[in-house]
Parts: C-alpha cells; sequence; structure tokens
C-alpha cells in the first residue's frame, strides 16, 4: 500500500532534480506514461506498449516506472510539463478539484478493443468506476481489481488439521489452535500500520448495513463514536494482541510476510498482489489460498460484500501533450484481451468484465477469484485518498497506539472523530458530496 504525498507539499519539490524520459519524436508521436514500479513491477505494461506500437506505427510509448514515481512528477506538474498518463500516488481529488487531470468519458463511450458492438464502458465490472467521479464525469481508470481476504497455507492447514473459518468465532478458535501448536497466528507489516485499516473497515461493515458504514466514509459528525464502529476497534485490537506473531509492529510489509511464507506465521490479511510482491521467495510445495475477512454473530452487514473494487489507478493529465492518444492507450491496455495476459502474467485479476471466463487460473488465484465471483458487492475508503493528511497522521498514529493496546477503542475512535471534525471545519478543504452505498 503506498503512501499518499500530500499535494501541498509539491512545492517542497519544485527546484528538486527530476529525471526527464525522453524519446525521439522522428520514432513517431511520444506519449510519455509513468508507472508505480511496485509490486506489478513494469514487464507487463512494458508489453502492452510494445503490442500497441504493433498496431499503431504513428505513435511511440515512452514508458518508464520507479518506486518514487509521483516524486518525480510531482515538480513537472507545477511546471505545466506533466506525463501523458501516470499511476502514481498522488492525490487524486485534489488534481481533479484542480482541474489537472483529463476526463475519459469521451474514451469510455467509444468502441471497445477486440468487443464489436460493446463500448469500452460496457466492458468494465459494474461500479468500478465511481470513487473517481466528479460533476459527472470519470478522471481515473482502475488497472486491477482487488479484494481485501486473509492468505494461509492449504498445504499446513491440512498437515495439522485446521479448518477455514467463516464466524469470527471460528476464526479466533482457529488462532487459539495454531498459537497451541507452537506457531505464530498472524503475521503483520507493522511498520505500515496502514494495512489494519481494510480489516477494521471489512468488521465494522460486518457489524452494520452499508448505509450506517458510508456515514464514517461522508464525515457525518460522530459517525466514528459509533458503538459498533468501537466494537470493530476492540476485536482488531483483541485480534493483534492476541495473536500478532511476536516483534510484529516493527515488521516491514516484505520482512512480515516472509514470516508467513516460511510458515512461522500461519495467516496474513492482504491484497492480491501478496503473491506476485512475494513469487521469488515462496517455496516449492506452498499452497496458497485465502478467505475472505469473516463474519460477525449478530452482524448486520452483508457477508458478501468485499472491501476491494478498482486499483492501481491510471489518469491523463489535463495539460499533457497527448491526451486522447494516452486514453486510448489505456483503453487498449484495459482490453478483454489483454486482460487476460495480464491474469496469467502477474496472478491477479483484471477490472475487465468476465476476464476470467474460458481461461485458467493459478491454485493461488483461484480461491480469490472465488470470492471476487460471489461478492455482493465492493466497498472501499475514500478518506485517506481524499484527506492524505488525516491517513498519514491521525489514523496512523491512532492505528498504531491501537494495536500495541496503548489506548483503548474509545480512545481510538475519539482520536478519529477529532481528526475528522478538523476536516468538516475547514472551509479550505474539498469535500465532495456524500456517497451512496454501493448498489446490491
Amino acid at each position: 500500500m503506498r503512501k499518499i504525498i500530500i499535494f501541498l507539499l509539491l512545492a517542497v519539490f519544485f527546484g528538486a532534480g527530476c529525471t526527464l524520459h525522453r524519446i525521439d519524436p522522428n520514432k513517431g508521436t511520444p506519449i510519455e506514461v509513468a508507472v508505480f514500479d511496485g509490486g506489478y513491477g513494469l514487464g507487463w505494461y512494458r508489453k502492452i506498449a510494445r503490442s500497441y506500437e504493433a498496431t499503431h506505427p504513428t505513435v511511440k510509448i515512452n514508458l518508464w516506472g520507479d518506486p518514487r514515481v509521483d516524486q518525480e512528477i510531482e515538480p513537472r506538474i507545477l511546471r505545466g510539463d506533466p506525463p501523458d498518463l501516470a499511476n502514481a500516488g498522488l492525490p487524486i481529488w485534489k488534481l481533479i478539484v484542480a482541474g489537472q487531470l483529463y476526463p475519459l468519458d469521451h474514451t469510455l463511450d467509444s468502441p471497445a478493443y477486440g468487443q464489436p458492438g460493446l463500448t469500452w464502458r460496457q466492458t468494465l465490472v459494474p461500479g468500478i468506476l465511481r470513487d473517481f467521479q466528479y460533476r459527472g464525469k470519470t478522471y481515473a481508470m482502475p488497472s486491477n481489481l482487488g479484494a481485501w481476504v486473509c492468505w494461509y497455507n492449504e498445504r499446513q492447514f491440512r498437515r495439522h488439521g485446521w479448518k477455514v473459518p467463516h464466524t469470527w468465532g471460528q476464526f479466533t478458535r482457529l488462532c487459539d489452535q495454531i498459537k497451541a501448536s507452537g506457531i505464530a497466528p498472524l503475521a503483520f507489516q507493522g511498520k505500515y500500520p496502514s494495512y489494519a485499516w481494510p480489516t477494521l473497515l471489512s468488521l465494522y461493515e460486518r457489524l452494520v448495513p452499508m448505509k450506517r458504514w458510508y456515514a464514517v466514509q461522508n464525515l457525518e459528525p460522530g459517525a466514528f463514536m459509533d458503538p459498533q464502529f468501537i466494537h470493530a476497534a476492540r476485536l482488531l485490537q483483541q485480534m493483534a494482541v492476541r495473536y500478532f506473531e511476536p516483534g510484529a509492529l516493527a515488521m516491514t510489509h516484505t520482512e512480515s510476510q516472509m514470516e508467513w511464507v516460511n510458515g512461522r506465521a500461519a495467516l496474513v490479511f492482504c491484497g492480491l498482489w501478496l503473491e506476485n510482491e512475494m513469487k521469488n521467495a515462496i517455496p516449492p510445495g506452498f499452497e496458497m489460498a485465502c478467505f475472505p475477512v469473516p463474519t460477525i454473530k449478530g452482524g448486520k452487514g452483508d457477508p458478501n460484500a468485499v472491501y476491494g473494487g478498482g486499483g492501481e489507478d491510471f489518469f491523463v493529465f489535463a495539460h499533457a501533450k497527448h491526451p486522447k492518444l494516452a486514453s486510448d492507450f489505456l483503453k487498449y491496455m484495459l482490453s478483454k484481451e489483454n486482460s487476460h495476459s495480464y491474469i496469467h502474467q502477474l496472478d491477479t485479476l483484471s477490472p475487465v468484465r468476465d476476464s476470467t471466463r474460458g481461461i485458467t487460473l493459478s491454485p493461488e488465484l483461484q480461491s480469490a477469484e472465488k470470492i471476487v465471483a460471489h461478492c455482493s458487492f465492493f466497498f472501499q475508503d475514500r478518506l485517506t485518498t481524499l484527506y492524505p493528511g488525516f491517513g498519514d497522521t491521525v489514523l496512523q498514529d491512532a492505528l498504531i497506539d491501537l494495536l500495541a493496546n496503548r489506548i483503548t477503542p474509545e480512545q481510538f475512535a475519539r482520536r478519529l472523530e477529532a481528526g475528522a471534525d478538523k476536516i468538516r471545519r475547514d472551509p479550505d478543504i474539498y469535500k465532495p458530496p456524500p456517497m451512496d452505498p454501493p448498489e446490491e
């Protein structure tokens, strides 16, 4: 999970050096594409760029990537010289409201690549575009379909006779069994406490109807003080105190995930990028599988809803040199045919509708695909995207104190409520219209 850089800090980087990625214009119209070089790497994107060039000989895709791609392009945004297309951890809503992003709707309503009779919009998973729509226009395109799940090793489970849990009571009993065997129940990416946030929001969803869940997302006064939100925070804290591997709060994401890969921890909550991120470390015979966040007895949430949906968002800059061509390349990248190679090469899911139909999935991806196939709807957080200062300070600090048992769940909720109230009272912070729950 990438740290979102606060847009107001762009000025800090204005005078900093920036690597320019140039291309010979005589080789075709240059389209610059900047990609976050993280869990999914750059190999697949480069392959798609070369394929696009083969069918569009007047275009040259200059695709580059870096783990700090956002820092490279921030000063260029200020100078009015952004790349044409980017996937980076920028504060997208600030860019939208400032008129810095190019609306994708004309391209979305144009014919899809490889699917006659359909527009590009019609080939996508329903609702996948809703997170970055503003005044009737769409400003970001997810390139990945994600889900927040709990991963385990089926081989290890068979050896110990452990069963996949469906309820939170079964989950805690499973953790007790694992602990009794001498294995840590849970690995946790403690250096980045925000890894606990999707689990907490999933627990809260299991407890309340989605309309009530969205009160937090919409900054409704008092929403964080909901007794059921506090109850969800208590369940998260109990899980951390009782079942996290000793020393987990000091581990990076890869260090903790190595503990899981090596069998010293039996479970880890993470997204679908986990297999690709750890593929070079997974030993022979490791049977990677996952299950959704369990339901809670007496809860009023939808047991088949999944925290996830669109991720790895791409956007076109309004002041790019070739925004229309960049949008077309994005449409090509998110075509059904290319979604098949995306799934095979990166072992993850695509936001293209029915993209898994008719293809063979890896064993690692099959359980995740089953969860997504039975999903009633996706839900996800937008607070940390809309208000990066809240996510990077208030939320991070409160989460680490909650997980370390330094504050009570009630104190945790009060700290988040105070942070939300500060946002509500600040007239200079843009607050988009409230979001309605996803269509069920």
